[in-house]
């Protein structure tokens, strides 16, 4: 049979009101959290117990409870509390103390008045399971230790903002020329570092390229578009290669390699562009550019396959046309061919 003593205690701690039935009643009440400055305890939420000799009326809440723990009818767990209780009375009458653990002890005082003291080491508050008196520290400490921590704290905090500092003053000189060494100087393409390149007010001074002509007061003699100006021991050919451009060459003074020698010159020499008046009712274009070095380029791959490439300019664009007809017919074969070479052609029609 379950024991009335750990039936009572365990309805306890789901009611506030258990009532033993021909001995007595026990009275819980819910008593808050208290904190114990004086010897730094705080103690949890608990129950508070009273007994009663006066609440002897059978509820059922105890019989049914035994019967059901220990799996018998209700009569055979009335019949078990009645003996129970006979036991405890006789106990009391010779002056012995009833204990019901976890819960508390009764007995008789002098006046044969019944008294309850409850078990200060039990918590039936079931809010409140596991919880354990608690040790705080003093106010009086806990701010001297949270000041000291502070000061620690602040010390620490100085000495890594100065190592952060520290980084940035030597990241941020590191970085600056970094940037300026590639893009304001020439130390790539010379592969020669100065002092001087570490200055960012330095004055860069502009390079001025002066032309100078070659005075000599021999005779001249002229073939073709090369010009031969005779002195002693050796021969300067100014070659013609455009109205605005003259090359001066150190030749040989035999005069047929000197010829020879232009007339290679002239065979490398481009063939001039259509004029930009040209009025032709068709052109086929294959590309336009905004810059020249790409035109020329693009010229010089059309010339390798065959096409007489020439360019017009319109607004800031460069169009390349590899053939101008008034024939629709001529300049569709174009187009044709020049995308059977890889190019995509169209027609422009004025």
């Amino acid at each position: 049979m379950y024991s009335l003593e750990a039936g009572i205690v365990d309805l306890l701690m789901k009611h506030n009101c258990v009532v033993v039935p021909g001995f007595g009643g026990f009275i819980g009440k819910k008593i808050p959290a208290k904190l114990e400055s004086a010897s730094g305890i705080l103690i949890p939420p608990s129950k508070q117990f009273l007994f009663n000799i006066n609440l002897i009326e059978n509820d059922g809440l105890v019989l049914h409870y035994l019967a059901a723990k220990s799996a018998v009818d209700y009569f055979s767990a009335e019949k078990y509390v009645g003996q129970k209780i006979e036991e405890w009375k006789n106990d009391l009458q010779h002056g012995r103390s009833v204990t019901i653990p976890n819960l508390g002890i009764i007995q008789k005082n002098v006046n044969g008045t019944m008294e309850f003291t409850q078990d200060a080491d039990s918590n039936l508050l079931l809010q409140s399971f596991g919880l354990k008196e608690l040790l705080f520290v003093p106010l009086e400490q806990g701010i001297e230790d949270e000041i000291s921590n502070s000061e620690d704290a602040v010390i620490v905090s100085k000495k890594v903002n100065l190592w952060k500092y520290a980084a940035a003053a030597c990241f941020i000189p590191i970085a600056f020329y970094s940037f300026w060494l590639p893009t304001q100087t020439n130390v790539f393409q010379s592969k020669v570092i100065s002092i001087e390149d570490f200055n960012p007010f330095k004055e860069n001074k502009s390079v001025e390229y002066q032309h100078k002509d070659f005075i000599y007061t021999n005779t001249q003699e002229k073939s073709d578009d090369l010009t031969i100006i005779s002195s002693e021991g050796d021969s300067i050919a100014n070659f013609i290669y455009d109205e605005h451009t003259t090359i001066p060459v150190r030749m040989d003074l035999n005069k047929k390699k000197i010829i020879e020698k232009a007339k290679k010159i002239n065979q490398f020499k481009p063939s001039p562009s259509l004029p930009i008046a040209n009025e032709a009712k068709f052109k086929v274009v294959v590309g336009c550019f905004s810059k020249m070095e790409n035109v020329e380029n693009f010229k010089a791959k059309l010339m390798r396959d065959g096409f007489d490439a020439t360019h017009e300019k319109f607004g800031t664009l460069f169009r390349i046309v590899i053939k101008s007809t008034d024939s629709m017919s001529i300049a569709s074969e174009v187009v044709e061919i020049s995308r059977q070479k890889g190019y995509k052609g169209w027609i422009l029609k004025k």
